[in-house]
């Protein structure tokens, strides 16, 4: 477990690598400010990834939501749940990537998105009948952010998970009480 700093010291941190004060206040990067340089870093690429992108908000937040539910990461999964919230994506389709085949909310580029994001999760790769749907919904610069956002919200669910992170006190845990198994 890696500690989580104190509110004063992460933010005292997160002004020497330009984070922002919401950002520090955050458990996640209360956690990986005890690294400064690797937080700044990933504040820059997430800055990116949420407010700079390309790709539509809600395509992203279904592969962030998929590899969260898959990695069992209650952090990312629930963080993300409240993001999806604030982008009006509605409960049937943000609740859906825990069992994605039974949720009829979704159309079929939806479905191409979460096989992506469990193709990469199991495999690293994509396959080529995944990759055509992505090719008649995407634009190239697009496809290069879903498969950078399966891979990093990947490689952050395993750091929330391996640190322990906890959930921020007013983020609620596994909606519905369920929890991956």
């Amino acid at each position: 477990m890696i500690p989580v700093l104190p509110a004063d010291e992460a933010l005292k941190r997160a002004k020497e690598v330009k984070i922002d004060e919401s950002w520090a206040n955050l458990n996640a990067f209360r956690t990986m400010l005890n690294s400064p340089r690797v937080a700044g870093g990933f504040a820059e690429l997430l800055r990116t990834m949420m407010f700079r992108n390309v790709v539509n908000s809600r395509a992203r937040e279904l592969v962030i939501l998929r590899i969260g539910w898959r990695t069992k990461s209650e952090y990312e999964f629930c963080q993300h749940v409240r993001v999806s919230r604030d982008l009006k994506i509605s409960e049937a389709e943000i609740l859906g990537v825990r069992a994605p085949d039974a949720c009829t909310a979704y159309d079929p580029v939806d479905r191409a998105v979460i096989k992506m994001a469990d193709e990469l999760h199991e495999t690293a790769t994509v396959s080529a009948a995944t990759w055509e749907k992505l090719t008649q919904a995407f634009s190239n610069e697009e496809l290069i952010e879903l498969v950078m956002a399966a891979g990093l919200w990947r490689m952050v669910a395993g750091f929330f998970n391996a640190a322990k992170v906890p959930l921020d006190e007013w983020v609620p845990s596994w909606p519905e009480g369920k929890a991956p198994a």
